[in-house]
């Protein structure tokens, strides 16, 4: 199953490369999470409202695809209600993940997507 969101604005400190660290937030978010967020907005053909995501399920951005190796327990109902999940690229996994977080395996290069307005994410549940 699929869901697909297309990045409506990226907030001036919305994407972290030296934490690896990007915060994804539906269209509802007030000003000062705007600064800080992805903003994404899911269509009608996905609706977030069936959303699930489990370790092994995929997110693809800018044509690259990542691999969940952890998905906190409130990813799922905090994407349903506010579009919203923390994403750490090229971070294992620490001892206390955060509730709200996607962690990718680690990519050798180390590099961050490419987040840009009007393109899509592809989250991809196995």
């Amino acid at each position: 199953m699929k869901w697909i969101s297309t990045i409506k604005a990226i907030g001036k400190k919305a994407v972290d490369n030296k934490a690896g660290m990007v915060i994804l937030f539906g269209e509802g978010a007030n000003k000062d999470l705007e600064d800080v967020s992805v903003i994404q907005k899911f269509g009608n053909e996905t609706p977030v409202s069936g959303f699930v995501f489990k370790k092994g399920d995929t997110v693809t951005v800018d044509g690259q695809t990542y691999v969940a190796s952890y998905v906190g327990p409130m990813v799922e109902s905090n994407m349903k209600a506010l579009g919203h999940a923390t994403l750490f690229f090229n971070c294992k996994v620490p001892k206390t993940p955060l509730a709200n977080a996607v962690y990718f395996e680690p990519d050798a290069a180390g590099i961050l997507p490419n987040f840009k307005v009007d393109d899509d994410i592809v989250y991809e549940h196995i």
